[in-house]
């Protein structure tokens, strides 16, 4: 069995799969390792450049439609063959000893089912790539704007947890996706991401099944990457925004149930969610 299978959903992503792939073959030296890639019918010379890439043990495969990214990912973690999968986005650079540090923790430390590095902005800024699980709690602090105004209160912003020391090594609730190292015999166990979810929710739902499993989630600041936070997302913006909200009530409903609570987080999804379309129409 290989070490680690990188598996990176492309979606007109021809700007930055190149520098992504480069940075990833780099810090995949020395390990047992294949890379898969899935480009989800790509209108640009994505699948072109994936098809140019050398590497011992690459997979490809092109879409015929464009599946959403859960199903994608879904279909990358189907034809992995190591004891170790990591997601990674298309707009990420990799450092060179952050794929290793990354699976030398899990090798030693069987009471974590995952890992996630370090953020960075391209500018070398923190991004703010960790929260907490969402709760109702959280959500009204989110729509009040309380988690705004007190962004560094555990109370209000506990969500986004914009307190977090980040170069602190620690236990972590849910990582963002773009770079998410998770053990493969864990995801038989819990099943891969749910594809209801078509775009988001699918890593905090993931990570939740990973605590339910009785496993943990590292936060490792000594492995770093760089990320051009929604890159993807900004090619087609007031679309996300509306299956974000789909995906947000949907994650919900699975985890508290129906119910008035349901009924007000899908009001104040729509109200907020036509305002945020309309901003990014301008």
């Amino acid at each position: 069995m290989r070490d680690i299978s990188v598996i990176i959903v492309t979606w007109n992503s021809d700007d930055e799969i190149a520098n992504c792939v480069k940075s990833v073959i780099k810090a995949l030296h020395g390990l047992a390792a294949e890379l898969i890639i899935i480009d989800n019918n790509s209108a640009d010379d994505s699948f072109a450049l994936i098809n140019k890439i050398s590497f011992p043990k690459l997979t490809t495969v092109q879409n015929s439609g464009n599946l959403g990214y859960t199903k994608a990912v879904n279909q990358g973690i189907e034809l992995s063959k190591s004891k170790y999968v990591l997601l990674l986005n298309p707009d990420t650079i990799i450092k060179e000893e952050s794929i290793r540090l990354m699976k030398e923790f899990l090798d030693g430390n069987p009471a974590y089912g995952a890992c996630a590095p370090l953020m960075l902005n391209p500018d070398g800024t923190r991004q703010f790539s960790v929260r907490n699980f969402p709760t109702y709690w959280r959500m009204f602090c989110e729509f009040s704007l309380l988690a705004y105004i007190f962004p560094g209160s555990k109370l209000f912003g506990s969500w986004k947890a914009k307190y977090m020391d980040y170069s602190a090594e620690q236990d972590i609730e849910q990582p963002m996706a773009a770079a998410f190292m998770i053990r493969s015999d864990l995801l038989d166990k819990t099943g891969n991401m749910d594809e209801r979810f078509r775009m988001f929710f699918n890593d905090v739902d993931l990570c939740k099944k990973v605590y339910d499993a009785g496993f943990k989630i590292r936060h490792l600041p000594s492995s770093v990457v760089i990320h051009e936070h929604g890159a993807s997302i900004k090619k087609d913006r007031a679309n996300m925004i509306r299956i974000w909200n789909d995906d947000c009530a949907l994650y919900f409903e699975k985890h508290f149930g129906r119910g008035l609570m349901l009924v007000w987080l899908k009001l104040n999804l729509k109200i907020s969610g036509f305002i945020r379309v309309l901003l990014a129409h301008k």
